[in-house]
């Protein structure tokens, strides 16, 4: 079934992109600047078993900001919303923000979420031999008052699009030259869109501040992730500059019941750099612990 756009209606517009497919629904929640083509190169494989629905969250993508903001807790019930509009319960995917949002999502409303894979989700630094400087400071920008989105505005407005896409594609991935021609074509559709929309920096700044008292502590995570009551799959690139991949491994410790796959070699977009990779132990998951559907 060739993939779908359109815009549902849960008291605000939500922007779609349905793979179809058949089977349990599976809600697949992209990344902070990403948006619902972000999950392109895996979803024809999960058609094989679910129904595949990506949505652009609340001020990303093609998807406007909506009253009730961008920050990763409103998100969620964006995320609950989508749910019951396609069925009512759903195994969620998220990747780095999204993954925050999916575990969220899995928390508040639990009989919503059947199962969860987190792909290198937003994390608490686990230590500091851990923390990539340069990365660091990057991502701190958007949180300095007024000072942040003027610095983001002015960035942009000094860049090409695509120079712009080619240094993010460097920033998350391990080998960007790599990366699937298809990867570069949704991002700079998506970094195109984003330069029309007056709201997008705004956006931003708001959602990351709102990742933040997540992962600069580690115990308001901690608190969410030992709330989590579904069969859970973590997977992690080695090579995630943004997140290293000893968080990944702390929070396997916290959850040791969790599955914690690694992929050699990537970065911090693994469905974008490995997706054969990611298709094999999301089904290797399923197949193992029987999470298809709910019992």
């Amino acid at each position: 079934m060739t993939k779908k756009r359109y815009t549902i209606d849960v008291g605000e517009p939500v922007s779609i992109v349905d793979h179809g497919g058949e089977g349990p629904l599976i809600v697949c929640v992209h990344g902070l600047e990403g948006s619902a083509l972000n999950w392109d190169l895996i979803a024809p494989k999960l058609t094989k078993t679910y129904r595949v629905i990506a949505p652009d969250l609340s001020g990303f993508g093609y998807t406007p900001p909506h009253a009730g903001g961008t920050s990763v807790g409103y998100n969620a019930d964006v995320v609950r919303d989508v749910i019951d509009h396609f069925g009512g319960e759903a195994a969620v995917i998220g990747n780095s923000m999204g993954a925050l949002v999916s575990l969220i999502t899995a928390v508040q409303y639990a009989d919503r979420v059947t199962s969860l894979v987190l792909i290198d989700s937003a994390a608490p630094v686990h230590s500091l031999a851990g923390i990539h400087f340069p990365t660091s400071l990057r991502l701190s920008i958007p949180l300095v008052p007024w000072i942040g989105p003027r610095m983001i505005e002015t960035y942009r407005s000094r860049i090409t699009v695509e120079q712009g896409v080619a240094e993010a594609m460097a920033f998350v991935s391990f080998d960007p030259k790599a990366l699937d021609p298809m990867v570069i074509e949704n991002a700079t559709k998506i970094a195109t869109l984003r330069r029309t929309q007056p709201w997008s920096v705004d956006a931003l700044v708001e959602a990351t501040s709102s990742i933040a008292p997540y992962v600069i502590g580690r115990r308001r995570y901690a608190s969410l992730i030992h709330r989590v009551t579904q069969p859970t799959l973590i997977i992690h690139g080695t090579k995630d500059r943004l997140v290293n991949v000893s968080s990944a491994k702390w929070i396997g410790r916290q959850r040791p019941e969790w599955t914690v796959a690694l992929i050699n070699d990537v970065g911090h977009v693994p469905m974008l750099e490995a997706p054969e990779k990611v298709n094999a132990i999301i089904e290797a998951w399923q197949t193992a612990n029987l999470v298809t559907a709910r019992p």
